[in-house]
């Protein structure tokens, strides 16, 4: 096979791939969307990791409810503690009646993980009160 043959080969599957990849990325964030508030945690709402390489890496407990409950966010997904730490996924992510209208402006904490319960206080008081103890 001649050289330029191999490089412009080379080249298509390398293009192909970022299209795939790029599909992927889209997907993952067109479910995202379908989320109350999401930013926060992007990916580890659903995914045991942050970062998931391809759409098909593993779900948490949360992800697990969302895609059996058709991937979309609604009062039932809402209600349910996914993650087993006795807060309703709906509080945890703001939006307790399961409508899409966050009912605050922040994430309490992510529904997918049990290590991580929700504050009371919003994080902007956090930076308030670390300030008032290190000076």
């Amino acid at each position: 096979m001649r050289p330029e043959l191999k490089r412009r080969g080379l080249a298509v599957l390398i293009v192909c791939s970022l299209l795939m990849g790029a599909g992927i990325t889209n997907s993952s964030e067109d479910f995202m969307k379908k989320l109350p508030l999401y930013d926060r945690f992007r990916c580890a709402i659903c995914h045991g990791v942050s970062a998931p390489t391809t759409g098909n890496a593993a779900l948490n407990p949360f992800g697990t409810a969302f895609h059996e409950n058709g991937d979309k966010w609604d009062a039932t997904l809402a209600a349910m503690d996914s993650d087993g730490d006795s807060f309703e996924n709906g509080f945890e992510l703001g939006d307790e009646g399961g409508d899409g209208t966050p009912d605050v402006s922040f994430v309490r904490s992510n529904p997918g993980d049990p290590l991580e319960v929700p504050s009371s206080l919003p994080p902007k008081t956090w930076g308030v009160i670390k300030k008032l103890f290190s000076e």
